[in-house]
């Protein structure tokens, strides 16, 4: 009775799209401060230095606009390209944009006072709402120098492997050679080294002659070293079907994670890619072996049977998108409203359905987290690694696959796989995943695709502005609940049209 209560009091199917879909819909003045034409007419006509001919302007590109954490504004970047008149080099400009909602009123300085190119340029532009400053130069990570500095990274390593791995307390580097295979200017950095040993120590030892040293601005470097050390430890790390990265050592006083190498030809995002672009029936076989063992190597990570991480539920994933919605409506007020029938919804469903028990969950398990080679896979990347339940990474690999495929079906019609790893997975599983869980699961990170939108004006609409089916749908509200004992495993789930 009370089931079939909350199933009458929860929006229509159409009423919540209805919603979500207002969030794709961006507003003028949204689009029209990310779109090149458009900025570089503007600026052609507003900066003296370009209006006068002094400078000609060429190209302009709107990058990592992100909505700020109080919703005031969307800050990101120009990249202005550049040439004086009759010369045939040019060179490009970066300039920090902060983009005002209508709401919020103009900056007191609006005209530029010194010359364009030079330390504390500024200047608002009114027709794009944008306020335009120099970018000031990022702040070089401060342990950078000695990471890429083959003899203090050498003895680094050799220190904290030795200190940290019981199994190379004997390791002896002869020679190391960095390469940075990822920076994000003073917060992040991933090298990976090249190490060398001399012959006659080496004899005997299986030392690494590759690792890989992750920098962090956070806790999570810690988070993911004591759970690779749990999950090395367990059946996941002994003879599993899925590779991990062997944790060697961590630093907390550098917030610096040490990990041995997997090997990879590629991930399985790319995988997905090539696959549906060949759309042929081996390039689809291939991709569908893959999703198989992805599925089950993602069941025997839910089982390895690791307490560590901590606890994440359901309703923290509420609150995320709730806080998501409101950074949003802070900045555009139309939206205030518009996701209330989602959140009705989603509530009724989870008092419907009880938490399953927590298990060791990825956290942000994508198919790019997935590596793939020569028939084997392996999964890295697990800064976010948590209790929870098996919904949890399995909805945001479901969307993320399914916004993969829902961008290629754009372009031309493909088959899908997705529903090798969402079936597989829940028959893998003792017990199934009812689908209105992994519907519901699945509405968070569609909503933050959907909403996304708004939060990155440059990356294009939603895909719930394109008409297509989404991960969401995977339980129809208007439908009912399935009678108690049901196993609705052999449903399309979630499966959209691209099928």
């Amino acid at each position: 009775m009370a089931d079939a209560a909350r199933q009458r009091e929860r929006p229509s199917w159409t009423t919540i799209l209805g919603g979500v879909r207002t969030f794709a819909i961006l507003p003028d003045w949204l689009v029209g401060a990310v779109q090149g034409a458009r900025v570089c007419s503007t600026l052609t006509r507003r900066i003296p230095e370009f209006a006068s001919g002094i400078l000609i302007l060429q190209d302009c590109r709107a990058k990592h606009f992100l909505l700020s954490d109080d919703g005031a504004g969307w800050i990101g970047a120009y990249y202005v390209t550049i040439a004086e008149p009759g010369s045939e080099q040019s060179h490009a400009v970066r300039l920090q944009g902060t983009l005002l909602p209508p709401d919020q009123a103009a900056p007191a300085a609006t005209a530029a006072t010194v010359t364009f190119g030079s330390d504390g340029w500024r200047m608002y532009v009114p027709e794009l709402r944008v306020l335009l400053q120099m970018q000031r130069p990022d702040a070089q990570l401060e342990v950078l120098p000695h990471l890429t500095d083959p003899e203090h990274a050498r003895a680094l390593l050799e220190q904290s492997i030795r200190a940290h791995a019981p199994t190379y307390r004997d390791l002896h580097i002869e020679s190391c050679r960095p390469d940075v295979l990822r920076y994000h200017p003073g917060l992040r950095c991933t090298i990976g080294y090249h190490l060398t040993y001399a012959s006659n120590e080496a004899v005997g030892h299986a030392w690494p002659t590759f690792v890989v040293a992750k920098t962090y601005d956070s806790e999570q470097g810690q988070n993911a070293y004591d759970c690779m050390q749990a999950l090395w430890g367990s059946t996941l790390g002994r003879r599993s079907a899925v590779t991990i990265a062997e944790p060697l050592a961590y630093l907390p006083e550098l917030k610096l994670l040490v990990q041995g190498p997997i090997p990879a030809e590629q991930t399985l995002q790319a995988l997905i890619g090539s696959a549906l672009h060949a759309n042929t029936p081996e390039a689809l076989a291939a991709l569908d072996d893959y999703m198989g063992k992805t599925a089950a190597g993602l069941a025997e990570l839910h089982s390895a049977g690791v307490g560590i991480g901590t606890a994440h539920h359901w309703e923290d994933e509420l609150a995320g998108v709730r806080a998501f919605v409101q950074r949003l409506t802070t900045a555009v007020l139309d939206l205030a409203t518009a996701a209330t029938p989602l959140f009705t919804c989603l509530e009724s469903l989870a008092a419907m359905w009880p938490p399953d028990p927590p298990v060791p969950t990825h956290g942000t398990f994508r198919p790019s987290q997935v590596l793939i080679d020569h028939g084997r896979i392996g999964f890295i990347d697990f800064d976010s690694f948590c209790q929870a339940e098996p919904a949890m990474d399995l909805a945001l690999f479901r969307v993320a696959i399914i916004d993969m495929g829902m961008s290629a079906v754009l372009r031309e019609e493909h088959s899908g796989t997705e529903l090798a790893l969402t079936h597989g997975h829940m028959g893998i599983h003792r017990r199934p995943i009812p689908s209105a869980l992994c519907g519901a699961a699945s509405c968070f990170p569609t909503a933050r695709c959907a909403l996304g939108s708004a939060e990155h004006p440059g990356i294009g609409g939603s895909v719930l502005g394109t008409g297509q089916t989404t991960a969401s749908q995977a339980y129809h509200p208007d439908a009912g609940t399935p009678a108690a004992g049901t196993d609705r495993r052999r449903e399309r789930v979630g499966a959209g049209d691209w099928h």
